[in-house]
């Protein structure tokens, strides 16, 4: 009776080991199944995001070359010699579109999804105005309308005129901003001034400054050590070493400008680093900025005859205010899409036309001055720069990139490349 019940023992235990090895098998060989799966769809979302920005570079280099959108226009023709066609005009109407969603698996189409964005880089309410552009040049070819440009700036943010400072009493501090950063910009080593006073920043001052602060820290002496670029500089963040800039931060970053002060005497100011980037066109691409800051700056939509005025924010405004309400109404004579709430303008004459028709406004296509023309664009330039989204889906897992491009001697030149992107909605 022992020996069976000992065999017993050992066949129950047997069976135990045995099932907890199948078992475990069983559990590994799942967790290798969805290892596997993982694997699979994250190189698929790679090779999607590969497709999407060659169909990306499909679009951009062809854009220009499509033909303009017509009321008569043979959409099924055209698709059949060009698959793209519409993204193409998209483009070159409003310097946007979307490509897709695009379903690359016919087997499985709704299991690899592609869909890319295609824009301008002064798409959105920031870094409308390129910076690299916003100065006047000794030589004249710059433009000269420079300072005005500033003084809206200046006034929309609420940045003051004269303001005190410690070291060197009270200053006119828009002078001080607008003549540093030309200095800084500019290739000569002239300090520059304004009604006849020396108010910009060479090497010379820069150097004193470092003299003043010789007792700080190394990390510190690095900042202080900057020295006038002497040409365009490669990031906005840059003016922060710039006179005036430097010695009120607020200027860029919004806040107290002169928190020394009374708080009585204290002026808050609305940062204006986010109006700025620093490459595409000198134009504003009116059909793709929401920005009223940017727009406001632009001689003809403001007056330079009233540029002492203190209503001219608010009335500069109001022009800027319903040329981006145009854009929400239907265009005459064209073929568009009703589901659409904003229409690209075609020209400057569209533009006029559907501010007229907007009626119920004070403002009317006669109060935006010619001048405006030289500054605002409808379609891409040959210099804009445009940035590319693209979002891939497979299996559940999403991948996006985001890139920064420009187009020259027929390639894709490509400024920036963000792999493995957030690919939430943006």
């Amino acid at each position: 009776m022992k020996r069976r019940g000992s065999a017993l023992v050992l066949a129950i235990w047997v069976i135990a080991v045995l099932s907890i090895m199948v078992l475990s098998f069983a559990y590994e060989a799942r967790q290798q199944a969805g290892i596997n799966l993982y694997v699979q769809n994250r190189n698929r979302t790679i090779h999607l995001i590969d497709a999407g920005k060659t169909l990306a570079e499909i679009v951009l280099l062809d854009y220009k070359n499509v033909a303009d959108w017509s009321e008569d226009q043979d959409d099924a023709k055209m698709l059949e010699d060009d698959a793209w066609f519409k993204e193409k005009q998209d483009l070159k109407s409003s310097s946007a579109c979307t490509i897709g969603p695009v379903y690359l698996d016919e087997e499985d189409p709704e299991n690899s999804i592609v869909t890319v964005t295609i824009a301008s880089s002064n798409s959105g309410s920031k870094g409308i105005i390129n910076i690299n552009e916003l100065y006047e040049s000794a030589d004249g070819s710059s433009d000269k309308n420079t300072n005005y440009r500033w003084w809206m700036i200046f006034k929309s943010h609420n940045i003051p005129e004269e303001i005190s400072t410690k070291k060197d009493g009270r200053i006119n501090l828009w002078n001080v901003l607008i003549a540093s950063w030309k200095d800084w910009r500019d290739s000569d080593d002239t300090v520059t001034s304004i009604d006849g006073e020396e108010c910009g920043a060479e090497s010379e001052w820069y150097e004193e400054l470092e003299e003043d602060f010789k007792d700080i820290d190394e990390e510190m002496k690095d900042e202080i050590r900057r020295r006038p670029r002497n040409g365009p500089i490669p990031d906005v963040k840059e003016l922060s070493y710039v006179r005036g800039f430097r010695d009120f931060p607020a200027v860029l970053t919004g806040g107290v400008i002169n928190p020394e002060a009374d708080e009585k005497e204290q002026i808050t100011v609305k940062g204006i680093m986010d109006l700025f980037c620093t490459d595409g066109s000198a134009k504003i691409n009116v059909n793709n900025c929401d920005s009223l800051d940017a727009l406001i700056t632009i001689p003809g939509i403001f007056d330079k005859s009233t540029i002492d005025d203190e209503d001219v924010v608010d009335e500069s405004k109001e022009i800027a205010q319903a040329i981006l309400s145009a854009l929400g109404t239907v265009p005459e004579d064209r073929d568009v899409d009703e589901s659409r709430s904003s229409w690209p303008f075609t020209d400057w004459n569209d533009m006029l036309q559907r501010i007229e028709n907007l009626g119920g406004l004070k403002v009317s296509s006669s109060d935006i001055g010619s001048e405006a023309k030289e500054y605002l664009t409808f379609t891409a330039e040959d210099d804009t720069v445009f940035k590319i989204r693209i979002v891939a889906e497979a299996g559940g897992m999403k991948r996006a990139a985001e890139a920064e491009c420009y187009v020259a001697d027929d390639k894709v030149r490509y400024v920036k490349w963000v792999d493995n992107a957030s690919a939430d909605e943006k």
